[in-house]
């Protein structure tokens, strides 16, 4: 396996981690709670996360085997290109503004624990498979579309795709940490 797709396992390994000592102690009303209006619950910053992923994850494995079938060979290092070097820089830290969440990928409020985490580790587990599908492809040269609605115009090749992907969880999984640590957070 070449070392960009072991580090971005790697990564993908620290977030599943994260995200279980982040929740596996959480009720359901810690998991629910809203520290204020328009701001989003620790369960809805993992039903983002999972829809997302797992719209992203389909999509590269869909242009991967396009790229396998096609003969899209390539090792590392692979370039991001310029927008996608800005997106995957995007995605990692927060702006002084929040960014809108395209409205198919607007979590719904109020779900299951167990299964709004269900979803995320299910879209993470077709997030791993697509990255060890990817290994000897140039994954500089392959594309793929947004998922989100209304930006199916940027395209960005499935190296950005893969790090804005992890770049995004990462973000996400500061944001439903922050909820944990807002004042009024439930106590059980």
């Amino acid at each position: 396996m070449n070392a960009a797709i072991a580090s971005w396992l790697g990564e993908l390994d620290a977030i599943d981690d994260a995200a279980k000592a982040l929740t596996d102690s959480a009720s359901e009303a810690q998991f629910s709670w809203r520290p204020g209006a328009g701001r989003w619950s620790v369960g809805e910053c993992f039903d983002h996360l999972a829809i997302t992923t797992g719209l992203v994850a389909q999509s590269l494995q869909a242009v991967l085997d396009q790229g396998k079938l096609a003969g899209r060979v390539g090792h590392p290092p692979f370039r991001y290109g310029l927008v996608g070097g800005w997106f995957v820089r995007a995605m990692e830290k927060p702006g002084k503004r929040p960014m809108p969440s395209p409205e198919n990928f607007v979590p719904s409020f109020g779900g299951a624990k167990t299964a709004v985490l269900g979803r995320f580790f299910g879209a993470q587990h077709e997030l791993r498979e697509a990255l060890e599908s990817a290994h000897g492809l140039a994954l500089d040269k392959i594309k793929a579309p947004s998922t989100a609605k209304g930006a199916g115009w940027l395209k960005l090749n499935t190296a950005a795709w893969f790090a804005s992907t992890l770049a995004h969880q990462r973000r996400h999984l500061g944001q439903a940490r922050r909820v944990t640590e807002a004042a009024g957070y439930p106590t059980a």
